[in-house]
């Protein structure tokens, strides 16, 4: 039960996607909800060595948590686990990388309400960790890349992959400018303009639209890694254009 006046608790799933340490043995940790959205709280003394329940309170772990709304930050009084992902990423580089910059773009893209984000951000934690049966397995990188597009997508900020993004005339074009929001045709080209191989946009529509069997087959190939390494290159900048933010947990990976 809350005190009178102040604004009730409440419990929601979350995934916890930075922390900062406060003071001696406290914790500020920046919180995705399924149904609050971004919510920062403290947790305190879960740096003690006899914290019930600070190793809950880690990324790649899906918790029940419970809230308490105050002035500038939450107060988080219990957390329970419902779903870990944490063994199998943290013991892979490429996968932790691939997992880290999944949660940096869900923090930006979530907003008020991140309940399409938070299982957008479940599933894709979930396939880098491999922990979910994949038909077409694909590399982390590729996968963060695919959750980095449903992300776009749900806040508004996806690129154009075959039509013009300025006029909307139909492509596609070969032009690709981050600013401009993606494939440009050459009226609309701007300065600066980049021209990606084809074959690197068509992976990033690829991603967008589920074809996970094309994108296996290309990563398999010979030339696979650079198209898809090209096609990460494009949606990073395109990200950082949009967006406005460094990304540097994505750029890295």
């Amino acid at each position: 039960m809350s005190r009178r006046g102040s604004r009730p608790s409440f419990r929601d799933e979350a995934f916890v996607v930075r922390t900062h340490k406060l003071g001696e043995a406290d914790l500020v940790i920046v919180l995705l909800t399924r149904n609050h959205g971004t919510v920062r709280g403290v947790a305190k003394g879960v740096r003690k060595p006899n914290s019930r329940f600070g190793s809950r309170l880690d990324r790649f772990c899906r918790v029940d948590v419970q809230l308490y709304p105050g002035r500038d930050l939450a107060s988080i009084t219990d957390a329970a686990t419902v779903a870990t992902y944490a063994p199998q990423i943290v013991a892979d580089v490429d996968r932790y990388y691939a997992a880290t910059a999944a949660l940096e773009v869900a923090q930006v893209t979530a907003g008020e309400d991140g309940g399409e984000i938070f299982d957008l951000l479940d599933a894709a934690l979930a396939d880098i960790a491999g922990v979910r049966p994949a038909a077409h397995p694909l590399p982390p990188r590729t996968l963060v890349d695919r959750f980095v597009l449903h992300a776009l997508t749900v806040a508004g900020w996806a690129p154009s992959l075959v039509d013009c993004a300025q006029c909307g005339k139909r492509g596609p074009h070969r032009a690709f400018h981050p600013l401009a929001g993606g494939a440009v045709c050459t009226v609309c080209r701007p300065p600066g303009s980049l021209t990606p191989p084809p074959a690197a946009v068509r992976a990033l529509w690829w991603l967008a639209h589920g074809r996970d069997e094309e994108l296996s087959r290309l990563a398999e190939s010979g030339d696979g890694a650079d198209i898809l390494g090209t096609a990460h290159d494009l949606l990073v900048a395109h990200v950082r254009q949009q967006v406005e933010r460094p990304f540097s947990a994505y750029a890295a990976v």
